[in-house]
């Protein structure tokens, strides 16, 4: 068994005041803050020793231990290029690619989708299920939740309880700490149907507090600069508007999809500052389409051997990019992904 590395004592003790140090000054600047510690890394490690970068979304230790090939699972092989047009925020992570061309022999050249334009793709992905039917034939990659995240430092910082269900996050006393992005998005459609249909009369007050409150976005980027997290710069292509999201970083609450929780993990990748309000989730299945316009079946037919087998669910899973039911427990997906009760 390999020994783990302790701090020195010297280490430990430096530590354990620039803690306290931070704590007590996050204590005396949140009575006159909202948004305490606005903008802090939760990715920081005082003991961090390698130079690699921080885990994350495909990272090679996890995706390509743990998603070895047991035989071929039935995924087709053959040879050439797959031709993948990804949704922004969803380029596919260097280890899950691995994992399909080691499994089909196929090689995956990625380009971003733009929605409305010509595009020579065999498969788009990450698209919801309703996109994917309009864009050609789906296939279900797995769930990506929507819910309301907190973020957990705020709220510790502030010394707030976090609501406890989706009616108390209706209260208009958390109107003013709420960041939705418009009901033109996914994530505020889907959030916004699921409120109606809990709160019933309820709804229309709820939508005003949030009026009031100002709460509301004009885009998915604007939301995303109002929480009070900030992301890590090596997570920012797994969020959506993440790279020119700007903004006050004053309300803890986000509506978004649950790879949020994945990229404001911490380096060990074993807890996330963003935690989900029980009740408020909303499964979202993530696709992928095949355009009529695809001529490469045999690589298309490989593809979704991969995405329906145990393997290509596991490679998500611990890509971070969709959850399944059974996939393994120490993955991203499982930790971050799995639909609160």
């Amino acid at each position: 068994m390999r020994k783990t590395k302790t701090a020195s004592p010297s280490t430990q003790r430096q530590a354990r005041r620039f803690a306290s140090a931070t704590l007590l000054c996050a204590l005396a600047l949140s009575a006159c803050s909202p948004s305490i510690p606005q903008g802090a890394q939760w990715t920081d490690d005082p003991f961090r020793t390698d130079s690699s970068s921080s885990t994350q979304a495909g990272s090679t230790s996890a995706v390509a231990k743990h998603t070895k090939a047991s035989g071929d699972q039935g995924i087709p092989r053959g040879s050439g290029t797959l031709r993948v047009a990804y949704a922004p925020g969803w380029q596919l992570p260097a280890d899950y690619v691995s994992a399909f061309e080691a499994a089909s022999g196929y090689t995956a050249e990625q380009s971003e989708y733009t929605p409305n334009a010509s595009q020579n793709a065999d498969v788009i992905f990450g698209v919801d299920s309703k996109q994917a039917a309009a864009l050609g034939t789906l296939i279900p990659v797995g769930n990506d939740p929507v819910c309301a995240w907190a973020d957990r430092s705020w709220f510790s910082a502030n010394s707030k309880a976090l609501p406890s269900s989706l009616k108390d996050l209706s209260s208009a006393n958390f109107a003013p700490l709420t960041a939705i992005p418009s009901q033109d998005s996914e994530a505020g459609a889907a959030f916004a149907a699921k409120v109606s249909s809990v709160l019933g009369e309820d709804y229309e007050d709820w939508k005003e507090n949030l009026n009031d409150a100002h709460s509301i976005s004009s885009s998915a980027e604007e939301a995303l600069g109002q929480w009070t997290a900030t992301l890590a710069d090596d997570r920012l292509s797994i969020i959506s508007g993440a790279t020119t999201a700007q903004g006050p970083h004053q309300r803890p609450i986000l509506i978004w999809d649950a790879r949020l929780a994945v990229a404001a993990a911490s380096n060990t990748g074993t807890e996330s500052r963003a935690e989900a309000i029980p009740g408020t989730c909303v499964d979202s299945t993530v696709s992928a389409a095949v355009p009529q316009s695809s001529s490469n079946s045999e690589a298309v037919r490989s593809f979704q051997a991969f995405l329906e087998s145990q393997l290509g669910k596991n490679a998500a899973a611990y890509a971070g990019l969709a959850y399944n039911d059974g996939v393994p427990e120490d993955s991203q997906a499982a930790w971050f992904m799995k639909p609160a009760k």
